[in-house]
This record gives C-alpha cells, structure tokens and sequence, in this order.
C-alpha cells in the first residue's frame, strides 16, 4: 500500500518538523552560561518541570505517582507510569547531574515517539485513501498545520472571547505543538490511531491486507483494546475518545445499513451492525480497569479529588474551533458527499469529525482535550475536498501550498516567539547556578516526604531537582493553590507575628525554608532572625532553613 519511496518522503517530513521543533531547545542551549543554565522547556514550562518531578519519582525508584506540588499527604497511585518509566531510564544514562539527564531523556522520547506519531500518522491516511497526492498533503497539514491563531494576533485578538487561540494552547488539537514539547501525548495518541485501525479492521472497513498483521478479526478486537488500554495508561481521558468515536463510527455504519435496506425490513434488521458492535465491546473491556481506576481515585481520596476539581481546561467559545479549523471545515465540506456515499471508508473520518463537536463540550473538566487526534481524518476530508475542486497543474500546486502557508503560519510564529522569548534569558526558563547549587544541596538533605515553603516559581522548579514536596508550585496539583500563594505571602510579610508563621508551618507540616531572591519579592522578613527556624545553607543570595520547632 505505501512504497519505500513514499516512506522516504514521510521520514524526510518528519526529520523536517523535528529539527524545526527543535531549533528554541539548541537556542536555549547555545545561550547558557556560567552563571545561568538552560531549563530545558519553552513551551508550557511549568508543566515541563512537573514532568521532571514525576521522572525523578521514577528515577528515585518510584512505581507509583506522588503529587510533588502540595503539602497535603495522598497515597500513591499508579497515574504518570510514562514519565516514572522515563525517569527511572534516565537514571540509567552516566553522569553526575540526574536533572540534566532527564533533560535528555525527556527530548529523545520527544523525537522518537514524535516521528513515532507521524509515521502512524501516515499509515493511518493510507487506509482511508490510495491517491498519493491526498496523503501527502494530508500528512503535510497534519504535520505542520494550526489554525488562523496568527490572525486573531496580528490584528492583537490574542485574548479574544477569554482564549488564546486553540492552535497556540490545544496540543490534543494540533500534531505540530505535540511535536514541540509532549511525548506522553505523541505516543497516545499513536495508539489511539492504531486501536481505531486494528477496530476498523475487524469491522471490514479500510484497506485490505490486515489478515496478515492480525490473523483474525477476533485478533484485531484485541489489538485494538490491548493498543487502548495502554494509551488509557499513558493519558487515561483518551479513553472517553476512543468510547465516543467507536460509538459514532458504529452509528454511522449502522445509518448506512438502514439507508442501503430501506424497505425490506428482515433485510434491515439481519444486516445491522450486531456483530461489530460485539468486536467494539470486545475492544473496549480492556479500557475498563482505566476507567474504573481512575474514577475510583478521583472519587475516593479528596487531595485527588481537589486536583482534579482545579484541573480545568474547558472549551472556549465555538468561534474559537473555528478560526482554529474553520478552514479545513470548508474545505472538508466539499469532500463530505462523496465520503458519505462512496463504499470507500471514507464516511469513518466524517463520523469522527462528526462527534467531536459534542465531545468538547461535556459536563468535563478537560472538555477542550477531548478533541484529540480529530486533526488526522479533518485534515484527509480537507485534503480530498481540494482535490475535488478539479484544480489543474499549476492553479492546483498554488492552492494545496497557499493552504499548507497559511495554516502553518501560527506554528511559525510560536517557534519564532519562542526564539525571541529565549534572547531574554528568563528566570523561569533558565536557572541561577546558585539557585541550583542551593536545590541540590537540600536534595541530598531534604526527605521524600518533606515539604518545603519557598515561592511559586521556585515550587515549580524545585522538585526537578529534590526529591521532596514543594508547599506550593503548580497550579492544579497544588492542592488549593489561591490560598496558600496567599499563605506564603503572609509568611514573608514582616507585619506577621512569628506565633502566626510557627502555627502555619505546623499546620501543614512543612519542614524546610527556601530563601533565595524570588522569596524575598515577597516581602522583607528575614527567617534567618528566629530561633526556631535553623539555617543551614548559605549561598551568594540563597538560604535554607530547617523548622526546629
């Protein structure tokens, strides 16, 4: 179905979209120096460093997952296993600094499960469509698409209706953006791709030649659930995905049933899809303990149940997926009648396209994450509608490279940006050397279960580099974050009477005191002035406290 000569084109692509996603992280590199180093994010920095606590969980010999960002204790459970398997492969690698090395392990996972997404990617056009031309420039609007993000900018929208534009903030949305800084994400939603077509398989629906991957349609059933089952463990929302466009998909199978047997009802009722539903629930028991896991910890331990609580990525207005894919919509539009009757597979991709709609607009807190992988059969309806247009030669050349243009132009800005960003040397995204200094003495000091007070920004940063807690440091696995930033506010404040900070401390356990120039923004009080806090480290501008009492 794919020749070596196609897959060279796609290796070439991908090895394109990679170095390009890759140009801020060598700029970051490039601009360190003695007194500041690279932090190794440039997109989504905060969650970045949480990444890199939860590898060093992983790297500590850690199985199961800890929240690093609150005070509160919570018993472990077995969320992130991606990054703790990340964490405890980067502890593997030589060298003195286990941060550093997660660094580069979190980067080559980076590459490699990018490439990982983009070669399925490509297998999974092949079986909805033998013409070369609509793969390619499927793949290409795949690969380096957004949306009309730059628009919205350039005309100074960027916070237009209460968003940011989808395509700068909606990985789930937009390959490019997966490729720029989420492998988790890159290799769930590659199993999301291949569970739909080991399912589809078994459905009789697509290309031909998969007797031979799968052995029988039973086989493929559970391939298809063994593949969502493991990406219900990397990303375990991806399952209500996969449920909703097995569901569409099966509805619209059964549509076309009812359309082709209208009339002759014991027709009908034998050729509806019972068996595929069979194979689809095959598929989707091997989901279950996800859900059932997930559902049981959110519900019955309260520290999970407030994360999940503050853990809040909804949809933005509909006008927003629009400038995000309206273009595509269109597009797509004219491809529709033809998807819809043709006996091809086609109509699978309007069914996906179709639910998702519904899908980012649930009674759910990450509603707006739930549109994951629609980008892949929205860019192949897209891409088929063009060709449709009955273009010729040159005006069809200009056409499929003004489309690529100007819906990659967004993701040309967010590296440029990024570029620019980093000229700057920002605090958050590169680290004082006696910051690091600081953070690594109290690392080989500082208990699993300690907790230390400091400021938000170097919560956010510290357990990269301890294995301990930060008091506060992320926004949601900070158990009520607003309270405590107030908390830590008040600490710093000299106006405070020293009985106040002692009964604070105490109340949620905290054990150690940072004090470095972030701190002391705060406010002027001096821990260094009462007996029951003991310092023990002193560096060019950074102390750390031991609460005595």
């Amino acid at each position: 179905m794919i020749t070596k000569r196609e897959w060279r084109w796609v290796l070439a692509v991908g090895v394109v979209a990679l170095a390009l996603t890759s140009v801020p992280y060598l700029l970051g590199i490039a601009l360190q120096s003695d007194r500041q180093l690279f932090g190794g994010f440039v997109y989504g920095v905060e969650d970045g460093y949480s990444y890199l606590a939860k590898m060093r969980q992983g790297a500590e010999g850690g199985w199961l997952f800890h929240i690093a960002y609150t005070s509160e204790p919570h018993p472990g459970t077995f969320f992130f296993p991606f990054h703790l398997l990340l964490g405890k492969l980067a502890s593997l690698l030589p060298g003195p600094d286990l941060t550093a090395r997660m660094v580069w392990t979190y980067h080559g996972a980076r590459l490699i499960l990018g490439m990982f997404l983009l070669l399925t990617t490509y297998r999974f056009l092949a079986a909805f469509t033998s013409d070369v031309r609509v793969r390619r420039l499927a793949f290409s609007l795949v690969t380096f698409g957004g949306g009309l993000g730059w628009l919205l900018i350039l005309f100074g929208y960027e916070n237009w209706l209460g968003s940011f534009p989808l395509d700068l903030i909606l990985p789930e949305g937009f390959a490019f953006l997966v490729l720029f800084a989420f492998p988790h994400i890159a290799l769930a939603q590659s199993l999301l791709l291949w569970g739909a077509l080991f399912l589809l398989r078994t459905w009789g629906v697509g290309a031909e030649g998969w007797g031979a991957v799968c052995g029988s349609r039973f086989a493929c059933a559970v391939l298809a659930g063994l593949s969502w089952l493991l990406m219900g463990l990397v990303v375990p929302f991806y399952v209500l995905v996969a449920w909703a466009v097995t569901g569409a998909v099966w509805l619209a199978l059964a549509l076309r049933r009812v359309i082709a047997h209208w009339g002759r009802i014991r027709l009908l009722l034998r050729s509806l899809p019972w068996q595929e539903a069979g194979l689809a629930a095959l598929a989707g028991l091997f989901t279950l303990p996800v859900v059932i896991y997930s559902a049981w910890v959110f519900l019955s331990d309260p520290v999970y149940a407030t994360w999940s609580a503050q853990n809040l990525i909804l949809s933005p207005s509909p006008l927003h997926y629009l400038a995000a894919y309206g273009v595509l919509l269109v597009l797509a539009g004219f491809a529709a009648p033809r998807a819809w009757r043709d006996k091809g597979p086609g109509w699978v991709a309007l069914a996906w396209v179709a639910v998702v709609p519904l899908l980012v607009y649930l009674p759910f807190n990450l509603q707006r994450r739930l549109v994951a992988g629609v980008q892949v059969p929205l860019s192949l309806l897209a891409a088929q509608g063009l060709f449709g247009l009955r273009l010729r030669g040159a005006w069809l050349r200009a056409a499929a490279g003004g489309l690529l243009i100007v819906l990659s132009l967004t993701n040309g800005l967010l590296v440029g940006e990024s570029c620019v960003m980093l000229l700057g040397r920002p605090a958050s995204v590169f680290r004082h050397v006696d910051e690091v200094a600081a953070l690594d003495w109290l690392g080989g000091r500082a208990a699993p279960d300690d907790v230390i007070l400091s400021a938000y920004e170097t919560g956010n940063y510290l357990p990269a580099r301890v294995m301990a807690r930060s008091f506060i440091g992320h926004g949601p696995e900070t158990v009520h974050l607003t309270a405590k930033r107030a908390l830590v506010a008040r600490f710093f404040d000299p106006a405070v009477s020293d009985g106040w900070r002692r009964d604070m401390l105490a109340e949620y356990g905290v054990d150690w005191i940072f004090w470095g120039p972030a701190e002391r923004a705060l406010g002027h009080f001096d821990p260094r002035t009462v007996l029951w806090l003991e310092p023990l480290y002193q560096g060019d501008g950074y102390t750390i406290l031991r609460v005595t009492e």
